[in-house]
Protein backbone atom coordinates (compact mmCIF):
# COMPACT_ATOMS: atom_id res chain seq x y z
CA UNK A 1 0.00 0.00 0.00
CA UNK A 2 1.38 3.47 -0.57
CA UNK A 3 2.10 5.83 1.83
CA UNK A 4 0.21 9.49 1.33
CA UNK A 5 1.36 12.76 2.59
CA UNK A 6 -0.45 15.72 2.88
CA UNK A 7 2.18 17.71 0.46
CA UNK A 8 2.88 15.19 -1.88
CA UNK A 9 0.12 13.59 -4.09
CA UNK A 10 -0.64 12.29 -7.45
CA UNK A 11 -4.08 13.41 -7.45
CA UNK A 12 -6.49 10.75 -8.52
CA UNK A 13 -9.96 11.86 -10.07
CA UNK A 14 -12.65 8.30 -11.43
CA UNK A 15 -13.26 8.82 -14.98
CA UNK A 16 -16.21 6.03 -14.16
CA UNK A 17 -17.41 4.55 -11.06
CA UNK A 18 -16.28 1.53 -12.77
CA UNK A 19 -13.06 2.95 -12.53
CA UNK A 20 -13.41 4.41 -8.77
CA UNK A 21 -13.30 0.35 -8.00
CA UNK A 22 -10.21 -0.05 -9.21
CA UNK A 23 -6.84 -0.84 -6.95
CA UNK A 24 -5.07 2.47 -7.18
CA UNK A 25 -7.57 4.46 -8.60
CA UNK A 26 -9.46 5.77 -5.34
CA UNK A 27 -9.06 8.51 -3.84
CA UNK A 28 -9.64 10.87 -0.36
CA UNK A 29 -9.78 13.78 -2.54
CA UNK A 30 -13.01 15.97 -3.93
CA UNK A 31 -13.50 15.90 -7.62
CA UNK A 32 -11.57 18.97 -9.32
CA UNK A 33 -14.38 20.99 -11.12
CA UNK A 34 -14.35 19.71 -15.07
CA UNK A 35 -13.22 21.65 -17.85
CA UNK A 36 -13.84 21.69 -21.28
CA UNK A 37 -12.38 19.12 -23.69
CA UNK A 38 -9.96 22.01 -25.06
CA UNK A 39 -6.50 22.46 -23.73
CA UNK A 40 -5.78 25.72 -21.87
CA UNK A 41 -3.24 27.49 -19.94
CA UNK A 42 -4.41 27.64 -16.67
CA UNK A 43 -6.39 25.72 -14.18
CA UNK A 44 -5.46 21.59 -13.93
CA UNK A 45 -3.68 19.90 -16.60
CA UNK A 46 -5.63 16.62 -16.53
CA UNK A 47 -3.97 13.41 -17.52
CA UNK A 48 -5.95 10.41 -18.93
CA UNK A 49 -4.61 7.06 -17.30
CA UNK A 50 -5.46 4.37 -19.33
CA UNK A 51 -4.68 1.15 -17.86
CA UNK A 52 -5.77 -2.36 -17.27
CA UNK A 53 -6.51 -4.01 -13.82
CA UNK A 54 -3.60 -5.86 -13.80
CA UNK A 55 -0.36 -6.17 -11.97
CA UNK A 56 1.84 -4.69 -15.03
CA UNK A 57 -0.65 -2.20 -14.85
CA UNK A 58 -0.67 -1.45 -11.13
CA UNK A 59 2.73 -1.15 -11.28
CA UNK A 60 2.82 2.03 -13.56
CA UNK A 61 0.08 3.18 -12.07
CA UNK A 62 2.63 3.08 -8.84
CA UNK A 63 5.60 4.51 -10.78
CA UNK A 64 3.64 6.92 -12.22
CA UNK A 65 2.06 8.03 -8.68
CA UNK A 66 5.93 7.60 -7.40
CA UNK A 67 7.10 10.48 -9.54
CA UNK A 68 4.19 12.38 -9.37
CA UNK A 69 4.50 12.75 -5.45
CA UNK A 70 8.18 13.53 -5.68
CA UNK A 71 7.07 17.07 -7.44
CA UNK A 72 4.19 17.89 -5.62
CA UNK A 73 1.92 16.67 -8.80
CA UNK A 74 2.44 20.36 -10.33
CA UNK A 75 4.75 22.07 -12.96
CA UNK A 76 4.82 24.67 -15.39
CA UNK A 77 2.35 26.87 -12.13
CA UNK A 78 -0.03 24.06 -12.63
CA UNK A 79 -1.43 21.39 -10.38
CA UNK A 80 -1.25 17.65 -12.32
CA UNK A 81 -4.40 16.17 -11.67
CA UNK A 82 -5.39 11.75 -13.05
CA UNK A 83 -7.97 10.89 -14.31
CA UNK A 84 -8.19 7.16 -14.17
CA UNK A 85 -9.95 5.44 -17.34
CA UNK A 86 -9.91 1.34 -18.29
CA UNK A 87 -7.85 -0.26 -20.59
CA UNK A 88 -9.77 -3.54 -21.74
CA UNK A 89 -6.59 -5.94 -23.28
CA UNK A 90 -9.53 -7.80 -24.47
CA UNK A 91 -11.87 -5.79 -26.04
CA UNK A 92 -10.17 -3.01 -28.49
CA UNK A 93 -13.64 -1.29 -28.58
CA UNK A 94 -13.94 -0.74 -25.07
CA UNK A 95 -10.40 0.81 -24.67
CA UNK A 96 -11.40 3.25 -27.46
CA UNK A 97 -14.76 4.22 -25.34
CA UNK A 98 -12.83 4.42 -22.45
CA UNK A 99 -10.28 6.81 -24.08
CA UNK A 100 -13.11 8.96 -25.67
CA UNK A 101 -14.91 9.12 -22.38
CA UNK A 102 -11.31 10.61 -20.78
CA UNK A 103 -11.15 13.35 -23.89
CA UNK A 104 -14.25 14.53 -24.27
CA UNK A 105 -16.29 14.06 -21.37
CA UNK A 106 -12.84 14.59 -18.84
CA UNK A 107 -11.46 17.06 -20.93
CA UNK A 108 -8.07 15.43 -20.72
CA UNK A 109 -5.13 17.18 -22.14
CA UNK A 110 -2.74 14.08 -22.38
CA UNK A 111 -3.49 10.46 -22.43
CA UNK A 112 -0.73 8.19 -20.67
CA UNK A 113 -0.73 4.54 -20.77
CA UNK A 114 -1.49 2.05 -23.01
CA UNK A 115 -0.05 -1.46 -21.88
CA UNK A 116 -1.43 -3.81 -24.44
CA UNK A 117 -0.33 -3.76 -28.19
CA UNK A 118 -3.83 -4.48 -29.33
CA UNK A 119 -5.61 -1.54 -27.48
CA UNK A 120 -2.74 0.79 -28.30
CA UNK A 121 -3.28 0.72 -31.89
CA UNK A 122 -6.82 0.94 -31.34
CA UNK A 123 -6.47 4.24 -29.80
CA UNK A 124 -3.73 5.49 -31.56
CA UNK A 125 -6.08 6.92 -34.62
CA UNK A 126 -8.67 8.45 -32.48
CA UNK A 127 -5.64 10.61 -30.08
CA UNK A 128 -4.25 11.36 -33.54
CA UNK A 129 -7.52 12.41 -35.28
CA UNK A 130 -7.91 14.27 -32.28
CA UNK A 131 -4.88 16.04 -31.65
CA UNK A 132 -4.31 14.45 -28.46
CA UNK A 133 -0.31 14.50 -27.11
CA UNK A 134 -0.22 10.66 -26.25
CA UNK A 135 2.59 8.94 -24.10
CA UNK A 136 2.84 5.43 -24.28
CA UNK A 137 3.86 3.50 -20.72
CA UNK A 138 3.88 0.21 -22.38
CA UNK A 139 3.21 -1.82 -25.54
CA UNK A 140 5.63 -2.62 -27.35
CA UNK A 141 3.72 -2.70 -30.93
CA UNK A 142 6.43 -1.62 -33.75
CA UNK A 143 3.74 -0.44 -35.52
CA UNK A 144 3.42 2.55 -33.73
CA UNK A 145 6.94 3.51 -34.32
CA UNK A 146 7.04 3.21 -38.18
CA UNK A 147 3.74 2.60 -40.47
CA UNK A 148 1.31 3.54 -37.78
CA UNK A 149 3.13 6.42 -36.22
CA UNK A 150 1.87 9.48 -35.56
CA UNK A 151 3.02 12.86 -34.48
CA UNK A 152 0.83 12.94 -31.05
CA UNK A 153 1.93 9.56 -29.46
CA UNK A 154 5.64 8.92 -28.01
CA UNK A 155 6.75 5.99 -26.34
CA UNK A 156 8.64 5.90 -23.27
CA UNK A 157 8.68 1.86 -22.91
CA UNK A 158 10.34 0.41 -25.22
CA UNK A 159 9.39 -1.50 -28.76
CA UNK A 160 9.41 -5.15 -29.43
CA UNK A 161 12.38 -4.64 -31.73
CA UNK A 162 14.19 -2.76 -29.57
CA UNK A 163 13.89 -5.87 -26.96
CA UNK A 164 14.46 -8.68 -29.86
CA UNK A 165 16.70 -7.21 -32.69
CA UNK A 166 20.21 -6.71 -30.34
CA UNK A 167 19.39 -10.14 -28.26
CA UNK A 168 19.88 -11.79 -31.26
CA UNK A 169 23.51 -10.24 -31.76
CA UNK A 170 24.28 -11.18 -27.90
CA UNK A 171 22.69 -14.60 -28.67
CA UNK A 172 25.87 -14.90 -31.17
CA UNK A 173 28.39 -13.45 -29.41
CA UNK A 174 28.14 -15.74 -25.98
CA UNK A 175 28.30 -18.11 -28.74
CA UNK A 176 24.83 -19.66 -29.17
CA UNK A 177 25.32 -21.71 -32.59
CA UNK A 178 22.02 -23.53 -32.49
CA UNK A 179 19.06 -21.92 -30.59
CA UNK A 180 15.76 -22.97 -29.71
CA UNK A 181 13.27 -19.87 -30.19
CA UNK A 182 9.72 -19.74 -28.11
CA UNK A 183 7.72 -17.28 -27.91
CA UNK A 184 3.89 -16.44 -27.42
CA UNK A 185 1.20 -16.40 -30.12
CA UNK A 186 0.42 -12.93 -29.73
CA UNK A 187 1.09 -10.05 -31.89
CA UNK A 188 3.82 -8.78 -29.49
CA UNK A 189 5.51 -12.42 -29.67
CA UNK A 190 5.77 -13.14 -33.06
CA UNK A 191 7.34 -9.12 -33.53
CA UNK A 192 9.76 -10.09 -30.64
CA UNK A 193 10.69 -13.42 -32.54
CA UNK A 194 10.94 -11.68 -35.85
CA UNK A 195 13.84 -8.99 -34.11
CA UNK A 196 15.67 -11.72 -32.87
CA UNK A 197 16.06 -13.49 -36.13
CA UNK A 198 16.64 -10.04 -37.90
CA UNK A 199 20.55 -10.01 -35.71
CA UNK A 200 20.89 -13.39 -34.91
CA UNK A 201 22.93 -16.06 -37.25
CA UNK A 202 22.86 -19.33 -35.87
CA UNK A 203 20.57 -22.29 -36.47
CA UNK A 204 17.23 -21.47 -35.53
CA UNK A 205 16.49 -25.72 -34.68
CA UNK A 206 12.81 -25.05 -32.98
CA UNK A 207 10.68 -22.40 -33.36
CA UNK A 208 7.08 -22.25 -31.47
CA UNK A 209 4.42 -20.18 -30.60
CA UNK A 210 3.26 -20.89 -26.87
CA UNK A 211 -0.39 -20.54 -26.80
CA UNK A 212 -1.69 -19.15 -23.44
CA UNK A 213 -3.04 -22.53 -21.46
CA UNK A 214 -1.30 -25.13 -24.83
CA UNK A 215 0.86 -27.74 -24.50
CA UNK A 216 4.13 -26.69 -23.20
CA UNK A 217 5.18 -30.23 -22.88
CA UNK A 218 4.84 -30.95 -26.71
CA UNK A 219 7.09 -28.04 -27.46
CA UNK A 220 9.60 -29.16 -24.17
CA UNK A 221 9.87 -32.63 -25.90
CA UNK A 222 10.54 -30.61 -29.30
CA UNK A 223 13.50 -28.88 -27.62
CA UNK A 224 14.64 -31.60 -26.03
CA UNK A 225 14.99 -33.59 -28.82
CA UNK A 226 16.63 -31.34 -31.19
CA UNK A 227 19.04 -30.89 -28.16
CA UNK A 228 19.74 -26.97 -29.01
CA UNK A 229 22.66 -24.71 -27.01
CA UNK A 230 19.78 -23.11 -25.32
CA UNK A 231 16.53 -22.00 -25.52
CA UNK A 232 15.36 -18.38 -25.93
CA UNK A 233 11.89 -17.95 -24.05
CA UNK A 234 10.24 -14.40 -25.17
CA UNK A 235 7.39 -14.60 -22.56
CA UNK A 236 6.22 -13.14 -19.65
CA UNK A 237 4.09 -13.06 -17.01
CA UNK A 238 1.97 -16.52 -16.68
CA UNK A 239 3.19 -18.08 -20.04
CA UNK A 240 6.78 -17.40 -18.68
CA UNK A 241 6.03 -19.11 -14.62
CA UNK A 242 4.16 -22.17 -16.92
CA UNK A 243 7.56 -22.26 -19.30
CA UNK A 244 10.38 -22.11 -16.52
CA UNK A 245 8.35 -24.60 -14.01
CA UNK A 246 7.84 -27.01 -16.59
CA UNK A 247 11.63 -26.23 -17.86
CA UNK A 248 12.69 -27.35 -14.42
CA UNK A 249 10.92 -30.72 -14.42
CA UNK A 250 11.83 -31.54 -18.09
CA UNK A 251 14.29 -28.90 -20.20
CA UNK A 252 17.10 -31.40 -20.85
CA UNK A 253 20.85 -30.73 -18.57
CA UNK A 254 23.03 -28.39 -20.59
CA UNK A 255 20.03 -26.67 -22.54
CA UNK A 256 20.77 -23.02 -21.58
CA UNK A 257 18.15 -20.78 -20.31
CA UNK A 258 17.65 -17.52 -22.28
CA UNK A 259 14.99 -14.90 -23.10
CA UNK A 260 13.68 -11.57 -22.42
CA UNK A 261 13.75 -9.86 -19.24
CA UNK A 262 10.40 -10.18 -18.72
CA UNK A 263 10.93 -13.83 -18.34
CA UNK A 264 12.47 -13.52 -14.43
CA UNK A 265 10.62 -10.45 -13.79
CA UNK A 266 9.67 -10.14 -9.85
CA UNK A 267 6.30 -11.28 -10.42
CA UNK A 268 7.32 -14.33 -12.49
CA UNK A 269 10.03 -15.33 -10.14
CA UNK A 270 8.06 -14.98 -7.23
CA UNK A 271 5.48 -17.38 -9.21
CA UNK A 272 7.93 -19.98 -9.49
CA UNK A 273 9.69 -20.30 -6.53
CA UNK A 274 12.31 -23.01 -6.61
CA UNK A 275 12.13 -23.16 -10.71
CA UNK A 276 13.71 -19.47 -10.74
CA UNK A 277 16.52 -20.17 -13.76
CA UNK A 278 19.43 -19.34 -11.66
CA UNK A 279 21.91 -18.42 -14.66
CA UNK A 280 20.00 -17.75 -17.08
CA UNK A 281 20.56 -14.34 -19.23
CA UNK A 282 18.19 -11.99 -19.91
CA UNK A 283 18.17 -8.72 -22.07
CA UNK A 284 16.20 -5.81 -20.83
CA UNK A 285 15.98 -1.85 -21.10
CA UNK A 286 16.44 -1.95 -17.09
CA UNK A 287 17.86 -3.82 -14.19
CA UNK A 288 16.84 -3.31 -10.48
CA UNK A 289 21.26 -3.04 -9.84
CA UNK A 290 21.98 -0.69 -12.28
CA UNK A 291 24.84 1.89 -10.52
CA UNK A 292 22.98 5.27 -11.36
CA UNK A 293 22.78 7.61 -8.35
CA UNK A 294 18.58 7.85 -9.82
CA UNK A 295 18.42 4.12 -10.02
CA UNK A 296 19.34 3.68 -6.55
CA UNK A 297 16.45 6.68 -5.58
CA UNK A 298 13.84 5.14 -7.28
CA UNK A 299 14.77 1.55 -6.29
CA UNK A 300 14.79 2.96 -2.66
CA UNK A 301 11.96 5.20 -2.86
CA UNK A 302 9.31 2.30 -4.77
CA UNK A 303 10.36 -0.15 -2.22
CA UNK A 304 9.27 2.39 0.91
CA UNK A 305 6.50 3.26 -0.34
CA UNK A 306 4.96 0.02 -1.34
CA UNK A 307 6.76 -2.29 0.36
CA UNK A 308 7.76 -4.51 -2.79
CA UNK A 309 10.45 -4.10 -5.33
CA UNK A 310 10.08 -2.15 -7.81
CA UNK A 311 9.95 -3.95 -11.56
CA UNK A 312 10.03 -2.50 -14.82
CA UNK A 313 6.50 -1.51 -15.06
CA UNK A 314 7.09 0.63 -12.34
CA UNK A 315 10.13 2.09 -14.29
CA UNK A 316 7.94 2.92 -17.28
CA UNK A 317 5.08 4.55 -15.36
CA UNK A 318 7.68 7.02 -13.20
CA UNK A 319 9.55 7.41 -16.85
CA UNK A 320 6.27 8.82 -18.33
CA UNK A 321 5.33 10.81 -15.38
CA UNK A 322 8.31 12.74 -15.73
CA UNK A 323 8.20 13.38 -19.20
CA UNK A 324 4.97 14.81 -18.42
CA UNK A 325 6.46 17.33 -16.23
CA UNK A 326 9.36 18.06 -17.98
CA UNK A 327 7.04 19.22 -21.18
CA UNK A 328 4.73 20.78 -18.80
CA UNK A 329 7.39 22.87 -17.00
CA UNK A 330 9.58 23.91 -20.70
CA UNK A 331 6.26 25.47 -21.53
CA UNK A 332 5.45 26.89 -18.49
CA UNK A 333 2.38 25.47 -18.59
CA UNK A 334 0.88 26.91 -21.58
CA UNK A 335 -0.17 23.39 -23.62
CA UNK A 336 -3.20 25.86 -25.54
CA UNK A 337 -0.62 25.72 -28.27
CA UNK A 338 -0.23 22.16 -29.04
CA UNK A 339 2.67 21.88 -31.42
CA UNK A 340 4.90 23.99 -28.90
CA UNK A 341 4.12 21.43 -26.31
CA UNK A 342 4.88 18.70 -28.44
CA UNK A 343 8.02 20.26 -29.20
CA UNK A 344 8.61 19.63 -25.60
CA UNK A 345 7.72 16.68 -25.12
CA UNK A 346 10.53 15.67 -28.08
CA UNK A 347 13.25 17.98 -26.55
CA UNK A 348 12.74 16.14 -23.42
CA UNK A 349 16.25 14.72 -21.92
CA UNK A 350 17.14 13.36 -18.87
CA UNK A 351 19.16 10.39 -16.49
CA UNK A 352 16.79 8.15 -15.95
CA UNK A 353 16.99 4.68 -13.72
CA UNK A 354 17.74 3.25 -16.78
CA UNK A 355 20.42 6.09 -17.84
CA UNK A 356 19.91 8.66 -20.36
CA UNK A 357 16.56 9.00 -21.77
CA UNK A 358 15.58 10.74 -24.76
CA UNK A 359 13.31 10.14 -27.73
CA UNK A 360 14.60 9.06 -31.06
CA UNK A 361 13.06 11.34 -33.99
CA UNK A 362 12.58 9.06 -36.29
CA UNK A 363 10.46 6.56 -34.37
CA UNK A 364 9.11 8.97 -31.22
CA UNK A 365 10.23 6.18 -29.19
CA UNK A 366 12.83 6.43 -26.04
CA UNK A 367 16.63 5.07 -27.31
CA UNK A 368 17.26 2.22 -24.61
CA UNK A 369 20.35 0.88 -23.78
CA UNK A 370 19.67 -3.38 -23.54
CA UNK A 371 21.06 -4.43 -20.76
CA UNK A 372 22.52 -7.98 -20.65
CA UNK A 373 21.39 -9.86 -16.74
CA UNK A 374 22.04 -12.90 -15.29
CA UNK A 375 20.13 -14.31 -12.52
CA UNK A 376 22.42 -15.04 -9.78
CA UNK A 377 21.35 -16.35 -6.65
CA UNK A 378 22.82 -13.09 -4.09
CA UNK A 379 23.09 -14.27 -0.48
CA UNK A 380 22.17 -10.60 0.43
CA UNK A 381 19.93 -10.18 -2.50
CA UNK A 382 18.17 -13.20 -2.62
CA UNK A 383 17.56 -13.61 -6.74
CA UNK A 384 18.89 -10.49 -8.42
CA UNK A 385 19.40 -10.12 -12.35
CA UNK A 386 22.80 -8.99 -12.51
CA UNK A 387 24.40 -7.05 -15.04
CA UNK A 388 27.06 -8.14 -17.60
CA UNK A 389 26.78 -6.24 -20.75
CA UNK A 390 24.78 -4.18 -22.48
CA UNK A 391 24.05 -2.37 -26.11
CA UNK A 392 23.94 0.67 -25.97
CA UNK A 393 21.74 3.56 -28.12
CA UNK A 394 19.34 0.98 -29.51
CA UNK A 395 16.14 3.00 -31.47
CA UNK A 396 13.69 1.87 -33.66
CA UNK A 397 14.23 2.00 -36.74
CA UNK A 398 11.17 3.90 -37.62
CA UNK A 399 9.14 4.47 -40.75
Amino acid sequence: MERRTARRQFLRLGATAGALGMAGCTSGFSPAPRPSSAATDTGDFRIGVLLPATAAGDSIRAGMRLYMQEVGAQAGGRRIVDVAGVEDLVSPAASLEAVRRLVEGEGVELVAGCLGSTPALAVRDYVDGRRVPTLIAGTGAVALSRGRRSPYVYRASYSNWQLGQPFGSVLVRRGIRRLALLSAGDSDGVELAAAVKESYTGQVVVEARMAAGGDYGAVMDQVNDAGPDAVCALLAGADAAAFLKLARAQLAPGIQVTGSGFLVEPDVLGAVGEAAPVGAVTGLHWAPGLAYAENRAFTAAFQRAYGRPADVHALHGFDTARVVVEALGAVRGRTADRRAFLRAISAVAFTSPRGRFRFDAGSNSVVDTLYVRQLEADPGQGLANKVVGSVPNVADPGR
